[in-house]
C-alpha cells in the first residue's frame, strides 16, 4: 500500500510559489507569538525538565526565564544586549518544556522568534553568517571543505598526545583539547552511490532519501545502511543531487531568509522526481521536512511532493518482514530517544519495535531514555561546558544498563554520545538503529562501501 501523497506531482508544480507567505517572519515575529507569553502561568513546571536549567541553576537559563526575558524585550524594558542574546542561545530546542507545560506554551516558538529578531538586528557572529551563506547555502562547497578537514584530522590530529602543542592550541579556536572530535569521511555518502538505487524486480514504491549533512559528510555508513534496508525491502531509492542542508542550524540560529532558500532548494530537488515517500535518518532533518518548513519558514503544505517519514517509522509501517537469524553474535543494546524524533515527531515506538525484532539484539531500556543528551546540533560546539554536564548524566544512564551498544536515531546525538562516553572512560559503541538492521539485507555492492566512512577518531 502506498502512502498518500500530498501536493500532487504535476509537471507544472515546480513553477508554483512554494511559500504561503511572501516574506519570512522577521521583525514582527515576536509580536506574532506574544500570545504564548500570556499563556505562561509562571508555575515553574518547566524547571525540572529543562536540561540547561538543571545544570546552570539560574532562572534566566530556564524556559520560564526565557519567557520572562522575551516579555521584557517586547515591553521595552530590555534590549538586545549580550546578556539577552547569550541566554537565548543556550536553549537546546529539546522541547522538554513544551511537553511539560500545563498551559501548552510553545516556548520553542518563542525562542526561535527571539533569535530571528536578534539575527535581523545584527546581533549575530559574523563567522556563523559566513558558514550559513557560503558553506551550507552553497552545498557544493561542503564536500571539499569536509575533505580538507578530514585530511587535517587524519594527518595532524590523529594520535596526538594530550601534551602536544597542537592540542594545547585547540582552545584558541574554541575547541576543547580533550574533545573526541567527529572525523569527516574521505568519501561522502553522495559520492558512494548513484542518484537512484533499484531493487531486484518490480519496486514496491519509489522513495526519496534525504541524506543530510552529518550523514553525507561524517556518517556515510548510516546512509549506506539506510539505503541497504530500503532496497532490501523492495523500494527504489532516489537521492536527488540537488538536495542541500535541511536548514535546521540556520533557522534555529535566527536566519530565516537563508533557511527559506535551503528549504526551497530541497523542495525543488525532490519534486523533480516521481516519489511516493521521502525518508530521513536524521531526527532534526526529519522534523524540519515534516513540520518546521511549513510552520517556521512558511513553505506550502505538501511542497516537497511526498509525505516524509523517519527511517524507523517508514520501515515499521511498510516493511520489516520477519527477519531470519544471520549468524551474528548476540549483543545487548539500549536506546536513546533524540528530542526531535520523540518530542518533535512523536516517534518513540518504531525504533524500539525494530530493535526488538532484530534476532541478535537483546534490547534493554535505560532510565530516562528521553532525556536530552546535550548535543543539540551546534549547541555542543557553542556551549561545550554545559553540553558536557548534560551529557554526563545521560552516559550514567547508559552505563547502568550494562549494554555494550547504545543505539539512537540522530547523527547529532551519535556525535555527542560518543564524545561523552569516551570522556567518561566508558566503552559502549554508538550506532544508528538502522545499522543494526542492515546486516539482514543483501549488501549494496563492494564499490559503495570502499574506503573510510567517517565517524570518530
Amino acid at each position: 500500500m502506498k502512502p498518500e501523497t500530498k501536493g500532487g506531482r504535476k509537471a507544472g508544480a515546480l513553477q508554483l510559489d512554494l511559500f504561503h507567505t511572501a516574506e519570512p517572519d522577521r521583525y514582527g515575529s515576536l509580536e506574532k507569538v506574544s500570545a504564548e507569553i500570556r499563556k505562561c502561568l509562571k508555575c515553574g513546571a518547566c524547571r525540572a525538565v529543562c536540561p540547561v536549567f538543571c545544570e546552570a541553576l539560574d532562572e534566566s537559563y530556564g524556559a520560564r526565564g526565557r519567557v520572562a526575558l522575551t516579555e521584557a524585550l517586547l515591553e521595552g524594558g530590555l534590549g538586545l544586549g549580550p546578556g539577552f542574546t547569550h541566554r537565548l542561545s543556550t536553549c537546546l530546542n529539546c522541547k522538554s518544556c513544551v511537553e511539560a507545560c500545563p498551559s501548552g506554551v510553545a516556548v520553542d516558538d518563542l525562542v526561535l522568534a527571539a533569535r530571528a529578531e536578534i539575527f535581523e538586528k545584527g546581533r549575530f557572529p559574523w563567522l556563523k553568517k559566513f558558514i550559513f551563506r557560503h558553506l551550507l547555502k552553497r552545498g557544493r562547497l561542503l564536500p571539499p571543505v569536509s575533505k580538507t578537514i578530514a585530511w587535517i584530522e587524519r594527518k595532524i590530529l590523529k594520535g596526538l598526545p594530550p601534551s602536544s602543542p597542537y592540542r594545547v592550541l585547540l582552545p584558541a579556536v574554541k575547541v576543547d583539547r580533550d574533545r573526541n572530535l567527529p572525523v569527516f569521511a574521505e568519501k561522502t555518502m553522495m559520492e558512494r552511490l548513484p542518484e537512484t538505487v533499484r531493487p531486484e524486480g518490480e519496486p514496491r514504491m519509489r522513495v526519496g532519501f534525504f541524506v543530510g549533512c552529518a550523514t553525507n559528510l561524517i556518517f556515510p555508513r548510516v546512509g549506506l545502511a539506510a539505503v541497504r534496508v530500503l532496497v532490501g525491502e523492495g523500494f527504489e531509492v532516489v537521492m536527488p543531487r540537488g538536495q542541500v542542508c535541511c536548514g535546521v542550524p540556520v533557522y534555529t540560529a535566527g536566519d530565516r531568509v537563508d533557511a527559506r532558500d535551503l528549504a526551497a532548494a530541497n523542495a525543488r530537488a525532490f519534486r523533480r522526481h516521481d516519489l511516493d515517500a521521502i525518508v530521513v535518518c536524521c531526527a532534526s532533518g526529519g522534523l524540519a521536512l515534516k513540520r518546521d518548513y511549513e510552520r517556521v519558514l512558511g513553505l506550502e503544505a505538501g511542497a516537497l511532493g511526498a509525505p516524509v517519514y523517519d527511517i524507523s517509522e517508514f520501515v515499521v509501517e511498510f516493511g520489516l518482514d520477519a527477519l531470519e537469524p544471520a549468524g551474528l553474535e548476540s549483543v545487548t543494546v539500549t536506546y536513546h530517544d533524540p528530542c526531535h524524533l520523540n518530542r518533535g515527531q512523536g516517534q518513540t515506538e518504531a525504533p524500539r519495535r525494530i530493535l526488538e525484532a532484530i534476532p541478535h539484539v537483546a534490547f534493554v531500556e535505560m532510565e530516562e531514555a528521553d532525556r536530552c543528551c546535550g548535543g543539540g546540533g551546534t549547541f555542543s560546539f557553542s556551549h561545550y561546558d554545559l553540553a558536557k554536564e548534560i551529557g554526563r548524566k545521560k552516559v550514567g544512564f547508559v552505563a547502568a544498563t550494562g549494554a555494550a551498544v547504545v543505539a539512537t536515531s540522530c547523527p547529532s546525538c551519535m556525535m555527542q554520545l560518543e564524545d561523552m562516553l569516551r570522556r567518561n572512560g566508558l566503552p559502549q559503541r554508538v550506532v544508528h538503529v538502522v545499522e543494526l538492521l542492515a546486516p539482514y539485507y543483501a549488501p549494496l555492492g563492494a564499490e559503495t562501501a570502499a574506503g573510510p566512512q567517517g565517524g570518530r577518531k
